[in-house]
């Protein structure tokens, strides 16, 4: 191989392993479980995830190495099971040439036994190594070598999942708008903080002619499953709401999603309103989610109505459209359950956003005000927060 390609083969393998972020990451089980076993079914002194960045060695999980987490790439052992993409077993790593001058032969303690597997991306690219040390000389028969080949398995399929993970977290990202909206007349600005990678809350905004709408909606559960399910209930949502006069578009949107809910075991709590930046009308439905709240610059508000149960609970109702009428200067905000962790009790949870709201002085000041609190905590829920503000 050329110079010039395996620079470009580094530069690719550099790439995949940034791509999979979890350089610098904190230890988790998944990957601790898999060098406590290794250790203890092949009988030596450490186990360890080893990945190999352009200069340096992060160990992602490790047992027996007393907490390692960074070392050099020409210290590595590791380093040369990557470079050599191919299970390396070294007996005796003491009178071994490949590993002379690395720091974990040279002291007093050294490393002896060394064998390692390569663990790749799953485009194929060459990351990392599980690898096992011992304190003295031995060596690896066959039946262990594939044992260790198929340990090694278990954790590329553990990257995989997790690199999954992201994209499908990036792509619920994108679901829901990048940009707050900003007219002469209103704003409008949101965050969703999933409790985990992916999650059952999502909201919405559109301009529908001479009206603003938003939307708020919050899938009973977390994670994988209340994402899918969100995912199909915003695009029902969108699309019905879109298209049709509110009273129509719930009941087109309920008939689609009442049979998903039911089967899956679920609802959907959402709230949906229309505003005419003009004239400050406000038209709405609240469907089981009960946290939307009109505040006032002086820090009062008032809570708005509820028009009836969530999504997939009673497959017949017909939910009631409620109006009210918003001031120059009034927020109407709205917010998902996981908000109130954070809080003693609801009084507690309104009471603080009014508060915020008087010093914030845009909507997106005012959504980063209150989801700071979910960013900052060990979040159990997902936690969204909307805010639709008449600038004039």
């Amino acid at each position: 191989m050329t110079a010039a390609a395996e620079t470009s083969e580094e530069e690719a393998r550099v790439r995949a392993l940034h791509g999979l972020r979890i350089l610098d990451t904190p230890r988790e089980e998944r990957y601790d479980r898999v060098v406590r076993i290794a250790r203890e079914v092949f009988g030596v002194k450490a186990a360890a995830v080893n990945l190999i960045d352009t200069d340096r060695q992060f160990t992602k999980a490790e047992s027996g190495l007393g907490g390692l987490v960074h070392a050099t790439r020409t210290d590595s052992l590791c380093a040369r099971t990557v470079e050599a993409d191919e299970m390396l077993v070294v007996p005796d790593a003491v009178i071994d040439e490949r590993f002379t001058g690395s720091s974990f032969i040279t002291v007093p303690d050294p490393v002896r036994f060394y064998a390692g597997h390569p663990l790749h991306a799953p485009g194929g690219e060459t990351v990392g190594s599980l690898c096992l040390v011992d304190d003295h000389p031995r060596e690896l028969d066959e039946r262990e070598r594939r044992l260790l080949g198929e340990m090694a398995g278990w954790v590329e399929r553990e990257l995989a999942t997790a690199q999954e993970m992201d994209r499908a977290e990036q792509v619920q990202r994108l679901l829901m708008p990048r940009t707050g909206l900003r007219t002469p007349a209103i704003e409008a600005a949101g965050r969703c903080l999933p409790a985990r990678s992916l999650g059952g809350d999502f909201y919405d905004w559109m301009v529908l002619g001479d009206q603003v709408q938003i939307m708020v909606a919050d899938v009973m559960g977390k994670g994988i499953p209340a994402a899918l399910l969100a995912a199909s209930a915003r695009a029902v949502l969108r699309g019905t709401f879109q298209y049709n006069a509110p009273a129509e578009a719930m009941a087109r949107a309920a008939g689609a999603l009442t049979p998903l809910l039911e089967q899956a075991g679920a609802f959907t709590t959402a709230f949906i309103a229309r505003l005419d930046p003009c004239t400050g009308h406000l038209e709405y439905i609240d469907a089981g989610h009960g946290l939307a709240l009109i505040l006032r610059p002086d820090g009062t508000w008032r809570r708005l109505a509820s028009s009836g149960p969530p999504l997939g609970v009673l497959p017949d109702w017909t939910w009631e459209i409620h109006t009210d009428e918003m001031g120059p200067h009034e927020t109407l905000t709205v917010f998902s359950d996981g908000f109130l962790d954070f809080f003693d009790d609801l009084d507690q949870a309104l009471s603080t956003v009014a508060a915020l709201n008087t010093l914030a002085t845009t909507a997106d000041q005012l959504v980063r005000l209150c989801s700071d609190y979910a960013d900052s905590s060990v979040a159990d829920d997902d936690t969204t927060v909307l805010a639709l503000r008449r600038v004039t």
